[in-house]
């Protein structure tokens, strides 16, 4: 009886630390300007209906490091910021495609299975951040040439710079 109780435990905390199996942690408020809003079909929200996100809230989040040669730099650049996957899980978002809206009103349609190509909200180009001018404050990031067959027109597309709101739908 003691090994099934222990068996089941164990089932049980697998599948606690499993990433959706959880409920996401509450979402903080930002404490300075914000330079991401997620709304849409979202579970966990910090301004009424919709997330916000300061740049602080984004830094504390999980990180990646992406080196990659893209169609708008020049050669390998190192992109640095937040796997999309683990964004949209600290929104619960529960839909099948993402709007990403640029400051300029540009959109560009992803599916959210995207996140699990290693899609990145990148925050840092080559270890600077990323002034409006220079892409940024944010930009959807594919580790293009770690999975070559990203290397295309509809993906490229997608890869919204100065990016600032993301609406979660069917």
């Amino acid at each position: 009886m003691k090994l099934l109780q222990f068996i089941a435990a164990g089932f049980f905390m697998a599948g606690a630390l499993l990433p959706g199996a959880a409920h996401p942690a509450e979402l903080g408020k930002p404490a300075g300007e914000v330079i991401l809003t997620i709304d849409g079909m979202i579970g966990n929200a910090n301004a009424g209906s919709v997330a916000e996100f300061d740049l602080q809230m984004l830094e504390a989040m999980p990180r990646v490091t992406i080196v990659t040669s893209t169609p708008w730099t020049e050669g390998a650049a190192t992109f640095e910021g937040v796997p999309l996957k683990d964004l949209l899980a600290s929104v619960a978002a529960s839909g099948a495609n993402l709007s990403a809206v640029a400051l300029n009103d540009y959109a560009a349609p992803l599916p959210v299975s995207d996140a699990d190509s290693g899609a990145i909200v990148a925050y840092k180009i080559d270890g600077r951040y990323m002034p409006v001018r220079g892409k940024g404050p944010l930009w959807i990031m594919y580790p293009f040439d770690e999975r070559p067959q990203l290397k295309t027109e509809a993906v490229y597309s997608r890869c919204a710079w100065q990016l600032r709101r993301l609406t979660v739908s069917k």
